[in-house]
């Protein structure tokens, strides 16, 4: 009897770790999905959001080589962005980049609002939940980044829309440099339309080192069938 006694405790104590395991799980991913479920895309099929690209750089040092991806930016004519379905948390895109020679560059792609990933790797990727406030989360199941600052943006139209501001900084080492001395220092600027989660502009500022140079990116919405921007 002693013995039975013995098995059924041990049984028992395996059976309630199980439970306790099982209860565990289904918690994390109930925090997981109601974390997702939170956010919810302000675009939807059909919005159209045209943009102007252009860049600046400045160097002291006449060693310094402009990247050649860099001189695409000032030869932009037009970047637009097409809404093509939302699922859930997923905006589907078409993105189509028009250069002043006339060439075209389309891409299908799509933004996971809750992680930022976007597909291809190079793709838009600006594009937020809608309604978020000041210290809400921007990409939940990626990091901490918050939303920085709501203020009121007046449009040349006349028009007002509340907008979200988030940034940060990056600072990288060149890997071929033993003494860690070779630095790259990143800082991006973003302002999205709160309602709809839309990139309205973006400031890109790469600072080097060693050759000293600063390359500055602005992205400035001039265009869309939401509202009227001028």
């Amino acid at each position: 009897m002693i013995r039975m006694a013995k098995k059924q405790s041990r049984l028992l104590l395996i059976v309630a770790v199980v439970v306790i395991v099982g209860i565990l799980l289904a918690l994390v991913i109930f925090l997981g999905t109601q974390s997702a479920q939170g956010l919810t895309p302000g675009v939807k099929a059909g919005d159209e959001f045209i943009y102007d690209i252009s860049g600046s750089y400045v160097s002291t040092d006449s060693s310094a080589v402009v990247p050649e991806t860099f001189y695409q930016a000032n030869m932009t004519e037009w970047y637009k962005v097409t809404v093509t379905d939302v699922n859930g948390t997923k905006v589907s895109i078409n993105t189509k980049w028009r250069f002043e020679n006339g060439t075209e560059l389309d891409i299908t792609g799509y933004v996971k609002i809750e992680s930022g990933e976007v597909f291809p790797s190079n793709g838009f990727w600006p594009i937020y939940a809608s309604n978020l406030k000041v210290d809400d989360i921007v990409r939940p199941s990626r990091g901490q980044l918050t939303v920085n600052d709501t203020n009121t943006k007046e449009y040349a139209s006349g028009i007002t829309r509340e907008t979200n501001s988030v940034s940060w900084t990056e600072e990288l080492y060149d890997r071929d440099d033993p003494t860690g001395s070779t630095t790259l220092n990143k800082v991006t600027i973003i302002q999205f339309d709160r309602e709809t989660g839309m990139l309205v502009q973006l400031t890109d500022i790469s600072i080097y080192n060693n050759p000293q140079l600063t390359l500055t990116t602005t992205w400035k919405l001039i265009e869309s069938n939401v509202w009227t921007v001028s």
